[in-house]
């Protein structure tokens, strides 16, 4: 079995596309024009680049946008209202704050702030900054898999540093322990899904209590597996920061997605059917 392996700067970081049974050269080829979707998708939500479509709209305050942006924007909406604000893209100034080491203010907007006419989009408060990175990374790996399968490319995966998407063969995934970097908790078996990760010691700014997700309460690490990782990805924010009872009935009225959380005494809780995925050490 051949195998190609390419790593790419996308998305803030490292990006690895793996593609099996192919010709180095065909797949190296058929990659780079891959990476190239990427880098114009990646022009649409990209929350630092100011000449992103996203900081665009942060900046004029209305536009009208891509079609792209609009499916993303309506889904984060959707689990938006999901958790009746826990989850909020609007908080982006609060997310500068952290990045920079700043303290947090209060700020006087939400989600609800946010106006959708057709294709026009206006942010109704001077406080609101759209932020979109706990959603887009996931609708951008889904679109780079859909293209790489037009490409009749048949199995593979893309690791968006730790988000990863896997079609064709199955493949083995490891679960880091969120205190040990250097230590796995659990290993799956995926195939053709997707599986994510939010967790409080990926980004921090000095300790874990100041991650870069904002408005956390109990868990330390909620693992998400799904059909696309689009969804995989903002399961895995929303159940973050839900409390006990509200993430377990978000749970429970989706059960097409599988979830294995770790809380702050490193105890696990497997959801859904996620202990089916362990994995028995067969290919």
């Amino acid at each position: 079995m051949s195998i190609t392996q390419i790593k790419k700067q996308l998305m803030g970081g490292n990006v690895t596309f793996i593609v099996y049974d192919i010709d180095e050269k065909v797949a190296e080829f058929l990659l780079e024009e891959v990476y190239q979707e990427g880098k114009k998708l990646e022009k649409i939500f990209n929350f630092f680049d100011p000449k992103s479509e996203l900081s665009k709209l942060n900046k004029k305050r209305s536009l009208v946008v891509s079609k792209e942006f609009l499916e993303v924007i309506n889904k984060a909406l959707e689990f938006c209202d999901k958790t009746n604000g826990a989850y909020d893209i609007s908080i982006g100034k609060q997310i500068l704050q952290r990045k920079h080491g700043k303290e947090i203010t209060k700020i006087n907007c939400s989600y609800k702030n946010i106006e959708i006419k057709d294709n026009l989009i206006n942010l109704k408060h001077e406080d609101v900054l759209i932020d979109l990175g706990s959603i887009a990374k996931g609708y951008i790996v889904d679109k780079l898999v859909a293209y790489m399968k037009e490409q009749e490319i048949k199995n593979g995966l893309v690791d968006g540093r730790g988000d990863i998407r896997v079609f064709g063969r199955k493949e083995k995934i490891d679960i880091q322990n969120p205190r040990n970097k250097d230590e796995m908790i659990y290993s799956i078996s995926l195939k053709d899904s997707a599986i994510a990760t939010s967790g409080d010691y990926s980004q921090y700014y000095g300790s874990y209590d100041k991650s870069h997700i904002i408005g956390s309460k109990e868990l330390i690490s909620v693992t998400v597996v799904a059909s696309t990782l689009i969804e995989a990805d903002v399961f895995a924010s929303c159940i973050f920061l839900l409390n006990k009872k509200e993430r377990e009935d978000l749970i429970k009225q989706n059960s097409q997605i599988k979830v294995f959380t770790v809380d702050k005494v490193l105890k696990h809780n497997l959801y859904n059917g996620f202990e089916k995925l362990r994995d028995n050490g067969k290919q």
